[in-house]
This record gives structure tokens, sequence and C-alpha cells, in this order.
């Protein structure tokens, strides 16, 4: 289906040539600016093996283990499609529309193409479609001064590349435990910029995308005949259902906006939201039915909270009042130079806003502002703070480019305060750029929590163990490791096709009760941490539907034995990993 959408895509554009033949000029800026994003996703996502023989991994496997199994599962299962990190009856329940792209490309393109890369492809294109956004919104928002344009998108690109005055904080941090972070903005609850969020959530910057788009389209129908304005409402209505099912998150951010905006459309006799609204329900409601019956979450999702200022600051009792007195001091730190942009904005335009455009860039803000500040999710983190204040920042951007780019000079002109948040805000982007790959154990003191990122010598022969599963075995075959080693665990997804029975404590994402996850990880976990007989091996295997064992040097009962344990053979083995069928145990 998605092949023949981009073949009449492309027809559609050769009816334009006009579009196909950029200016030169436009050219001098975009190819540099390509060619560097490009090599950014390389940096980012790509493995490299040390010259001692390690699989250097990227800190993004994090959250790209997860990406990568939705995005392998749903190129070979279609959707929906089975749980990647917990086997159980049924089907997950995510919100997975993002990862169709990456799924078609793997799909493609496999064996030559992995599900790590097309993901990484999809980020990629994600990466040039936010200045496009940022564009076409402060376009249609009247905020582009005539003949500044090149100017303001040179600005845009800029901020592309900048973050708020994290470093700071990581700074006292140092000085008060120590530790570095690999991540300039852990040290709160996070915001994290452009760059920054293409490379770790994509997905949820589709939606913020997509809900935007579908906004303009919305504004822009308001001056069509009847007929017209409708077609706009259906095509508005696709792009909520894909903000929805790319990202729950920002859909519920958005969703109070839409709401008011309807409600005030009609009461003026104007039925086009509604429209775009019922074409939204009924494009995702196979999204909303598997979220709902493939859940087995046993609280509410989303809890009411004061956000805090610091990790460091306890968050009960009296110092919530605390985190609410200091929640401008937060922001302020959180935005940097997007909060000094923002005040510049303001204080030169002292009316509000009239232009629907503006109109809806503010209330975006100020309703994204206020879930970020007194709403949080529950299901493992709080992705409902790190994503809402998406339309926040992505305002905040907007309003300190259109404050700067009538200027002369821009940024020379600018006093020293701007200065110090510019620089600040690039060095934090550095310091993440080389938090992936640097600050680590062995290279960096780090915070207990990185020890999960520890270079080790089995990493490679363990994903060369799931290379060669997803070769022989039987697609539906489930492969389990040792879930209780880490907080999370990574190969299993990052490399294989197979399913797992648990992935690790945190096996309840795409929807399994929190019990099960506990009970099959007790379950399955003595296998890794001590000898056991063959029959108790077997027995604990085949109890939680495990078909093949993984078993690596970093796990306790390797290390007891030099090597797999005594009397279990190998059905493929590398000298740091060993795959063991369940069917072969001694009963």
């Amino acid at each position: 289906m998605m092949l023949p959408l981009h073949a009449g895509l492309a027809i559609l554009a050769l009816r334009r040539p006009d579009i196909l033949r950029p200016q030169r000029q436009g050219w001098r800026l975009a190819v540099p600016m390509v060619l560097l994003w490009f090599i950014l996703i390389v940096i980012q996502f790509a493995d490299y093996v040390t010259s001692d023989g390690m699989l250097n991994q990227s800190l993004l496997e994090f959250d790209l283990v997860k990406h990568a199994a939705v995005t392998s599962a749903i190129a070979h299962q279609g959707v929906p499609f089975a749980d990647p990190f917990f086997a159980r009856p049924g089907f997950a329940g995510y919100y997975y529309y993002f990862y169709l792209l990456p799924a078609a490309i793997h799909w493609a393109g496999e064996p030559f193409v992995s599900a790590r890369m097309a993901f990484a492809a999809a980020a990629f294109w994600t990466g040039i479609a936010v200045p496009a956004l940022l564009w076409q919104i402060s376009s249609e928002a009247g905020l582009i001064t005539a003949e500044r344009g090149r100017r303001f998108m040179r600005l845009t690109l800029l901020f592309c590349f900048v973050s708020g005055t994290d470093l700071l904080w990581m700074g006292y941090r140092y000085l008060w435990s120590g530790n570095l972070e690999s991540r300039s903005d852990w040290w709160s609850t996070e915001v994290t910029f452009v760059l920054h969020s293409i490379v770790w959530v994509p997905h949820h910057i589709v939606a913020l995308i997509a809900a935007w788009i579908s906004m303009l389209l919305l504004v822009q129908a308001r001056q069509l005949p009847k007929i017209g304005r409708y077609m706009i409402a259906v095509l508005a209505g696709l792009g909520i259902a894909t903000c929805f099912g790319s990202s729950v998150w920002i859909m519920l951010t958005i969703a109070p906006v839409l709401a008011g905006w309807g409600l005030i459309s009609l009461r003026k006799g104007d039925i086009t939201i509604l429209i775009a609204g019922m074409v939204a329900l009924l494009a995702a409601i196979y999204q909303i039915h598997d979220l709902i019956v493939a859940r087995h979450d046993n609280a509410l999702p989303i809890a009411l909270t004061i956000r805090p200022f610091t990790f460091i600051l306890p968050r009960e009792g009296s110092w919530a009042l605390l985190h609410l007195l200091a929640l401008p001091l937060n922001y302020a730190m959180e935005f940097g130079i997007f909060a000094w942009g923002s005040i510049l904005y303001r204080h030169t335009r002292k009316e509000w806003p009239r232009q629907p455009v503006q109109i809806l860039l503010l209330a975006s803000a100020m309703v994204s502002l206020l879930i970020a500040s007194f709403l949080k999710s529950t299901i493992i983190n709080n992705d409902l703070g790190w994503r809402s204040i998406w339309f926040a920042q992505l305002a905040a951007i907007i309003w300190t480019t259109a404050s700067l780019h009538d200027q002369p000079r821009p940024i020379a002109d600018r006093p020293f305060t701007f200065k110090l948040l510019l620089a600040l805000g690039i060095a934090a982007v550095l310091w993440d750029i080389a938090g992936v790959r640097l600050i680590r154990p062995p290279y960096a003191p780090t915070s207990p929590s990185h020890e999960l990122f520890r270079l080790r010598s089995d990493n490679l022969d363990q994903r060369r163990i799931y290379e060669w599963a997803a070769r022989h075995l039987p697609a539906n075959a489930v492969i389990q490791h040792n879930p209780a080693l880490f907080q999370r665990s990574f190969n299993f997804g990052l490399y294989g096709r197979q399913p797992t029975g648990v992935a690790d404590k945190e096996a309840n994402l795409f929807g399994a009760s929190m019990d099960d996850v506990s009970l099959r990880i007790a379950t399955i976990a003595p296998i890794f941490s001590r000898a056991l007989p063959q029959a108790e091996i077997r027995r604990r295997a085949e109890a939680s539907g495990v078909d093949y064992l993984m078993i690596a040097a970093v796990d306790p009962v390797w290390s007891a034995h030099k090597g797999p344990p005594p009397g279990l053979r190998c059905i493929h083995r590398e000298p740091l990993a060993c795959l063991i069928a369940t069917k072969d145990i001694a009963r």
C-alpha cells in the first residue's frame, strides 16, 4: 500500500517541475546541512567494533531496542503485531503508525537493511521535515519579514542544533556527586530540543508534525467554499489520526486545543473541525481498539503531579511547594536561549495575537506548559511530561527566530547574556552527540545507571547469535536471554527477529501485566544465575514458553563454569555466547 502511495506522490511532483529545480543558492545551504545531518545519524546509530574486538553500541540502544523490535515485528507480521517484549497470546498495545515506514524499508531491503538502520533512515527524514515545519508555520503566521526569508531559514537551521542551559546543572551535579551523565538534560524532567528528540524519539516528533499540519490545513479551509473546506477537513482528520497513532502523548496534549477550537467554530455554525474530528476517530478506531484490548495495566496511565525541578531534591510533602515555586526557573534553564527569545518576542509585540496561526501557537504552548507541569504518565516513565512540552518548545523556537531575523546582525549585536545562552545551548548538543559513544564506562566517571552501557566483550558474540537465529530458526521461536541482569536489555531486540519470553523488568511496555512480567522473570532468572539440574532448567523454560536459551559470558552461570553450563549442548556457539534448544535439555 505504501509503495503505490509514494509512487503517486512522485508522479504528482513530476507535474510540478518548478519545485524540482530549486535555486542554486538554496542548494548551497541545503546540501552541506543534509550531509552534516547524514553524518550525525551515522555517528548516533551505527555499531562500531573497537580495536580490542568489543562492540561499541550507541546509548540510543536504550530506546532503539524498542524501535527496532517494533519495526521488525511489523515487517514480518504486519499489524497488529505480537508483543515483542513479552511472549503472550494476542497483540501488543502500542501506537505504531510511525513504524510503518521503517518496517516497509526493512521488509523491502532485508537482509541488507536491518530494522535498526531502517528506523535510523526514518529518523533522518524526520530531521529534514522539522525545519520545513518551522518555516511553514512561521510563514503562515506572517512572522517572516519580506526579503529576510533566507536569514530566517539560516537561524532556524542553527536553532535545530541548540538546546537549553543543561550543562550548568551538569557541572553542579559533577561537583556534588563526582559523576557525569551522557545526556545533558538528565538532571531534571527532560526537555529535549530538536536534534536530541529526533534521534531518540522521532515518532513523537512526527506526531507533532502531523498535529501542526492538520491545524494549518484547518486554518486554510476557512478560506474555501464548503465542498473544498470539507475535503480539506477530511485530510486534516487523517493528519490528526496520524498524530494519535504516532504518539498518544502528543495527541493528548493538542486535544484540548482542537476541542476548544471546534466548540468555538460550532458556535459560529462552522462544522469543519467537527468533520475532521469524526474522520480522525474513524481512521484511528483500529489503533484505539488495540490500545484498549491489548493492554493490561493495573493503574490509570495519567496522574497529577508537580513537575520536579531537579532529581537531587525530594518530590513529596512540602518539597512539592518548592518545585511549584521553582517552575519559572526550571523552564528558564531548560529553554535557555529560547526563553530569552520568547520574552523578547512578547516584549516587541504588545497586543495579543489575532492572526489564526499565531493564536494556535500561543494556545498550544500554554496548554503544553500546563499539562507538562501538572500531569504525568505512569507507564514506566513520564513520557507525557517529556513529550507534551514540545508544543511550547516549537513555539519558543519560532518566536526566537522571528525576533532576530529582521535585525541586521541578529547574533553579533546581541548582549553577552544572549551569546552565553547560545554557547551553552550548542555545547549541550555537542555533549549529547559525544555522550552516545564516549561518556560511559570505562571512558568516563558516570552514575551507576550507566553500568548497563559498559562495553562488554560478549556483546559482539550475542549479536552473531541473534543474527544466526534470524536466518536459521522459525520466526515464532521464543529465544530467552537473562532478563534480570539489568534494568533494560538490548541485544535481543536490536539484532534478533524472534520474540523473547520476557525482555527485562520493563517488559510491560507493550501492555503485558506487571505481575505477569515479575512472575516470569522470577521463573526464568535462576537459569542464568546459578547451576540448576537439567530437568529444572527445562521445566522453567517450558513453563515460560521458551524454545531456546541464549547464555553469554555476562551471565553468572557462565562465569561460574567458564562457559556454558555442563551438559547443555549449544546448537550454535560463539566464543562468549551459546544458544541452547530447550527440547535438547534432559528431562
